[in-house]
């Protein structure tokens, strides 16, 4: 199984993002706004207007709610 990986914008007004992309403040959005929970997170990778969360192998994730949103929004890609 390959690792997923999801580039976000953190510009996009949806996040509500107001401070300096670092990883605290990207972890915050992947839990809280994104509803990632931690235990799935390998990952960050902060970028200066993006960061990139990269998901641990699993298969259990494929059919949840977090998952599916994650992969139907429009600023992440």
């Amino acid at each position: 199984m390959h690792e997923r990986e999801f580039t976000i914008d953190a510009n996009n007004p949806e996040l509500e993002f107001f401070y300096d992309l670092d990883d605290a403040c990207a972890k915050s959005i992947c839990e809280n706004a994104l509803e990632i929970p931690e235990s799935f997170i390998k990952k960050i990778e902060c970028f200066e207007d993006a960061f990139t969360v990269y998901l641990k192998q699993s298969r259990n994730y494929y059919r949840e709610d977090w998952y599916v949103n994650l992969s139907r929004l429009d600023y992440v890609s």
